[in-house]
């Protein structure tokens, strides 16, 4: 177990909302650290997503010029280049 301390000033904007809600302090305090990190824990995915397409954004020269080239999925493209010939005819 902990103890944790609250500045009067929040424990008396928490009290008229336990008394509200019927719930105790404790949980009042839970719910909001629980929420904290989660929110948290948000953040950093968020910021590991925006490094990610940053890293992307970084290789998209070297993609175009492939795409360009008809480099990037060789295979793809001549199975689609058959298939129009195909219908083609």
């Amino acid at each position: 177990m902990i103890t944790i301390t609250l500045s009067p000033k929040l424990l008396s904007e928490i009290e008229p909302l336990a008394i509200e809600t019927h719930q105790s302090i404790d949980a009042i305090v839970n719910a909001a650290v629980m929420e904290y990190l989660r929110l948290m824990q948000k953040r950093k995915l968020r910021e590991q997503r925006a490094k990610q397409y940053a890293e992307l954004a970084a290789m998209w020269h070297e993609l175009v010029e492939d795409i360009a080239d008809e480099k990037w999925l060789s295979v793809e493209n001549e199975s689609l280049y058959k298939f129009e010939k195909r219908l083609a005819k």
